[in-house]
């Protein structure tokens, strides 16, 4: 099945529940709500066999997190590493276990 929604944020405020949850999380990791909505298709599940690549030491990613439309660089070492590994066919990465979570503060762990 696929698919694509999009709409904005800032017209439709989610119930209680998962999309709920994300919008707040969204906005406390960024310092501000999200403008829109998007509902990509992706794979759910993981598969029964993963290769396993190493542990993750560390995130590095761009994100305009406290100024919306400014884009920074953050790197982010991991005290607790995961494990770092892939599908059969190494097309589609997974992040494994770990001891981490997003705050407001960012990423933390």
């Amino acid at each position: 099945m696929s698919y694509f929604f999009r709409m904005s944020a800032t017209l439709y405020r989610p119930a209680a529940g998962g999309l709920r949850n994300a919008c707040d999380t969204f906005e406390q990791f960024h310092c501000f709500v999200p403008q829109q909505i998007d509902r990509l298709p992706y794979q759910r599940v993981i598969p029964k066999v993963l290769v396993h690549l190493g542990e993750l030491r560390g995130l590095i990613y761009r994100s305009d997190r406290g100024q919306r439309g400014r884009p920074r660089t953050f790197v982010h070492f991991m005290e607790s590493p995961a494990s770092l590994a892939c599908d059969p066919r190494g097309r589609q990465l997974y992040i494994l276990g770990g001891n981490y979570r997003v705050t407001p503060r960012g990423i933390e762990g």
